[in-house]
């Protein structure tokens, strides 16, 4: 049975605003000295409530324990997770924009992304790129994964959406699939190191007598059957390559020494079923993947209970892949992170009420805008919420719904209000009557505790 742990979640990435999310697909980021795990559609609450965010970068220790998010100057262990550029959501062209792999190419990161109107309706797969996994820009010329027929003509493939790629020597190896229909088998192609990913992407297949490079074999898969997302990797000096197989409706992991190398006879771990861990997609091979001990492939998963998105998150599975050729020992080093200083408090009690106010509007100004979601589960505005507080606080209302309410019972802020207004009104009433009872002038009475005040 594989070692299984949660690493999205309530209490796990609560402190970098991102409860729900799926995907994480992982790379070893040798600058800050941990793991940089990408994640697809993720939302700040749980069950996908909250800010919705894709793609967006948490950073991971070598276990896959949170460490915060990534900065230019290394890892913000309290910072909230961050889009990588900005674009609005289920716009007139498409619902979101989902990563399929990223890599780091000699200066740059390089990362693939779907663009999709739906699940099973991909439009078209582009690329964008960084240089410290925090400022992103698009690829010049905007890269897509196009190829040409046997008379040099652009064609689009129908396994050139969903994509994966490792460097092995001299090249970035990319296998690819359909997009989210999970109807696709899966393709071969490659590209010089030193071009990726601008240059022609060169399919591997077979021509009718033999495998080899080239146009001729273009449409030829190295796999048949019907897949989903895909995750390649050079582990060990091997080459080991992680899917969703839809037909089966399992995760599986298949191990050769080369990319060429013939797949339906690779070494194999069918490391999660669907019967027993339900919804499930993804399998991205964690960077401190081993294949040589037992439980040494870290693989995580997706889950989405599609029912009440209750859960949505990402899993790790460890499980045992047997290497195809000789295991070379690669040693991950990580750095003590670098944290960014917090801020020094400030001191309010030295403040003038003027400087306190100044401060609270530049507070406001600069956050305003932020979207939270409210007890009730309304999702509004700093600005919307705080204009609420005042209403409730200050405006006219009525006393109804049975108040006042025993101080026991739950009650929302506004309800607190008018409560204590009609505490406040029975008092009073309570005071007038006994002094009436009792022949004293009330007038008198309130003036002489408010001169008793001072």
């Amino acid at each position: 049975m594989p070692n299984v742990k949660a690493i999205t979640g309530v209490g796990i990435t609560t402190r970098v605003a991102m409860e729900s999310a799926d995907l994480g697909i992982m790379r070893w980021d040798a600058q800050r000295g941990a793991v940089a795990a990408m994640f697809g559609d993720n939302f700040e609450f749980w069950r996908m409530q909250g800010e919705w965010q894709s793609p967006s970068i948490v950073m991971y220790d070598k276990d896959l324990n949170v460490l915060g998010v990534p900065t230019k100057d290394g890892i913000d262990p309290n910072g909230r997770r961050k889009q990588l550029w900005d674009y609005p959501h289920n716009n007139p062209d498409y619902s979101t924009l989902l990563p399929c792999d990223f890599v780091r190419v000699k200066d740059w990161w390089y990362v693939a992304v779907m663009v999709t109107a739906g699940l099973g309706h991909e439009k078209r797969t582009v690329f964008w790129r960084s240089r410290d996994l925090v400022d992103w820009e698009k690829t010049d010329p905007y890269v897509r994964l196009d190829h040409l027929d046997a008379n040099m003509r652009p064609v689009n493939h129908p396994c050139d959406t969903m994509l994966t790629f490792d460097v092995l020597d001299d090249y970035v190896y990319t296998f690819g699939t359909g997009g989210l229909a999970r109807d696709k088998p899966i393709c071969l192609w490659r590209s010089p190191v030193d071009t990726f990913p601008y240059s022609y992407f060169e399919p591997w297949g077979y021509d009718g007598s033999k495998w080899g490079w080239g146009i001729a074999n273009e449409n030829t898969p190295v796999l048949q059957g019907r897949f989903g997302e895909l995750c390649f990797r050079v582990v060990q000096g091997n080459c080991v390559l992680s899917f969703f197989d839809a037909g089966e409706y399992r995760q599986t992991a298949l191990c050769v020494e080369k990319p060429t190398d013939d797949w339906t006879k690779a070494n194999r771990v069918d490391y999660a079923h669907g019967q027993h861990f339900p919804q499930l997609y993804g399998g991205y091979i964690a960077p401190d993947s081993r294949l040589d001990v037992p439980n040494g492939m870290k693989f995580v998963i997706s889950q989405w209970n599609t029912a009440n998105n209750d859960p949505y998150h990402s899993v790790r599975f460890d499980d045992t892949l047997k290497a195809a050729g000789p295991v070379k020992d690669v040693v991950l080093e990580p750095k003590p992170p670098v944290v960014v200083p917090p801020k020094p408090p400030t001191d309010v009690e030295k403040m003038t009420p003027q400087e306190l106010y100044e401060l609270l509007l530049k507070e406001l100004s600069a956050s305003a805008s932020t979207k939270i979601t409210t007890p009730e589960g309304e999702n509004i505005t700093l600005r919307q919420a705080i204009e609420q507080i005042y209403w409730k606080e200050r405006g006219p209302h009525d006393l109804s719904n049975g108040r006042p309410r025993h101080p026991g019972e739950k009650d929302d802020q506004l309800g607190h209000v008018l409560n204590a207004r009609a505490e406040g009104l029975f008092t009073q009433a309570v005071v007038v009557a006994i002094a009436d009872h009792l022949k004293i002038d009330v007038a008198q009475l309130y003036s002489d505790v408010q001169e008793a005040l001072g």
